[in-house]
């Protein structure tokens, strides 16, 4: 088990299938660069199908799945799935507190969606 310090997690109704352990916007899916609604509002604690609830821990950290190399430090933001990815433009939504390989869980400390 990865270590993590959920300290605060909502309900959301899945707007689509989504996976655990990956990034989640404010209206059921996984985030995109949009803005508002399409931002991550923190990391799914279990899977959902549409209509189902998902917990969203959006508070400190959570073990969030890799979809590369990431390393400690690292601020990460979610690719179409959902997925850490290594942010490279200054927008991110988490910085990462281990390191992970593609397919591993990371610690990510949530953050507000920043955009740049």
């Amino acid at each position: 088990m990865r270590q993590y310090d959920k300290t605060h997690a909502v309900l959301v109704a899945a707007a689509v299938a989504v996976a655990a352990n990956r990034f989640i916007a404010y209206e059921g899916k996984y985030p995109s660069s949009g803005g508002g609604a399409h931002d991550s509002q923190g990391v799914s604690e279990n899977a959902a199908l549409p209509g189902e609830d998902i917990t969203v821990v959006t508070g400190y950290s959570y073990p969030v799945e890799a979809a590369g190399n990431i390393v400690f430090g690292d601020p990460v933001i979610a690719d179409a799935s959902g997925r850490a990815i290594v942010a490279t433009t200054g927008e991110h939504c988490g910085v990462a507190l281990g390191a992970a390989a593609a397919g591993q869980l990371v610690e990510v400390q949530i953050c507000k969606h920043v955009h740049v």
